[in-house]
């Protein structure tokens, strides 16, 4: 009598159908694995692993709402043990170091995800980090994430006016008040040396900050 393999559970992030569809279908060609949730955003896949036990989530960087980014470091804020592998369409180095510096265990870049998906997965589950072959190795050691001195809070304010949140959304949809959000924009303004919110993004966008969905 074959004894039942022991399966790991994922969950996915990507806001997406046509992108989730896509992985269900290429990890559904290896037993050992088993999608047990999706979520279309950082908020989602939060409330998700509070639900749902896991093994991984597999997670874009570029969703509406809470992106990859501010949402692997509010979920390590919280101490969310779960790894996490970033699947995204960034190769930029700035991305693939942030995400790495506040707690992803590996990046896969989407174009190679027939070819490396499978070998992120194992690294990943293994205890291993991971960064898809296909990234600068000499841009990764040169480059240096700029985001030490945001808080996760900011990195969350500074995702939803990227999104075209106003300031009263703003303060609504994160249940604190409009003088918090209003202090969240001055900091984040004053911390990044710009005078509006075009430049607010655009100089979030260049150093990694933030990625538009």
């Amino acid at each position: 009598m074959r004894v039942p393999t022991m399966k790991y559970r994922i969950i996915l992030a990507d806001d997406h159908n046509l992108v989730r569809s896509g992985l269900v279908a290429i990890l559904n060609q290896d037993d050992r694995f088993e999608v047990v949730a999706e979520a279309t955003n950082g908020y989602e896949a939060i409330e998700k692993l509070k639900a749902t036990r896991c093994d991984l989530l597999i997670a874009d960087l570029a969703m509406p709402r809470l992106g990859g980014i501010e949402m692997i470091q509010m979920m390590r804020d919280q101490g969310t043990k779960v790894k996490i592998l970033v699947l995204s369409m960034y190769d930029d180095a700035q991305f693939v170091v942030r995400a790495m510096n506040n707690g992803a265990n590996g990046y896969l870049l989407k174009h190679a995800m027939d070819d490396e998906l499978f070998r992120a997965i194992d690294a990943v589950l293994a205890g291993e980090n991971y960064i898809s072959e296909l990234i600068d190795a000499n841009a990764l050691r040169q480059c240096r994430a700029d985001d030490s001195e945001l808080t996760s809070r900011e990195l969350e304010v500074l995702k939803l006016i990227s999104d075209g949140l106003t300031t009263p959304e703003i303060a609504e949809l994160l249940d604190i008040s409009p003088n918090t959000a209003v202090r969240h924009r001055a900091n984040l303004m004053r911390k990044l040396n710009v005078h509006n919110r075009v430049e607010l993004i655009n100089t979030a966008f260049s150093r990694g900050l933030i990625t538009i969905a």
